[in-house]
């Protein structure tokens, strides 16, 4: 009878020392962030400014003479104030250098601000529009047009022609994509190869 308690308690405590060892594992093996680390951690889940797409923007060296014309407007205060997603289609340095300044900034010379800020918004797209979502509305359109409304107003199309995505404004100017990038959060922006008109400036002619 004496050895078989012996035996019991000698179990027993084998069972309660392997149950606090095996605690003592798994609390060794949760992860602990640092403070700071846990707060870096909480900011990336957090959504991105709507600035965040226009400061990737201006990252890109082809497009500094769109985003200096976006700033000059004082467009970047009222996109940034807008909820949602955005598309914007900037022309790249290449396609203003075709351009006479004069033309480029007519607006800004006559003091009237208010016709560069029309100018970029026939650019500006609410809604996320990549170049696959483009494509797939391009192909289910009757004409091989795909039609929509800018944050002018004022109407673009996109068709395609061999593997490019090309824009075409109200005047019938057309603009290839060239490149494309898409931002977590905050939308996309696509490079293209001209400058577009909106209506308003049908009085100037095509570019």
């Amino acid at each position: 009878m004496t050895s078989r308690i012996a035996q019991f308690i000698s179990i027993f405590l084998f069972v309660v020392l392997f149950s606090c060892q095996d605690k003592e594992k798994q609390n060794s093996e949760v992860e602990i962030f640092p403070p700071e680390e846990k707060k870096d951690e909480l900011r990336e889940e957090r959504p991105m400014s709507r600035s965040y797409l226009l400061a990737r923007m201006r990252e890109n060296g082809e497009l500094s003479a769109f985003t200096e014309q976006f700033r000059k407007a004082g467009l970047e205060e009222e996109f940034e104030g807008k909820e949602g997603l955005f598309t914007i289609f900037a022309p790249s340095n290449a396609a203003y250098d075709r351009i006479p300044a004069k033309k480029i900034n007519s607006g800004e010379e006559s003091g009237i601000e208010e016709n560069m800020k029309d100018d970029l918004r026939y650019y500006v797209v609410e809604g996320q529009l990549t170049v696959d979502n483009l494509l797939q509305k391009i192909r289910a359109s009757e004409n091989g047009r795909y039609e929509f409304r800018t944050a002018l107003g004022e109407k673009l199309w996109a068709t395609q022609e061999g593997d490019k995505v090309v824009l075409i404004d109200v005047l019938g100017n057309k603009a290839a994509i060239v490149t494309s990038k898409m931002e977590k959060d905050s939308g996309v922006y696509h490079v293209i190869d001209n400058v577009l008109r909106s209506g308003d400036n049908a009085a100037e002619g095509g570019s």
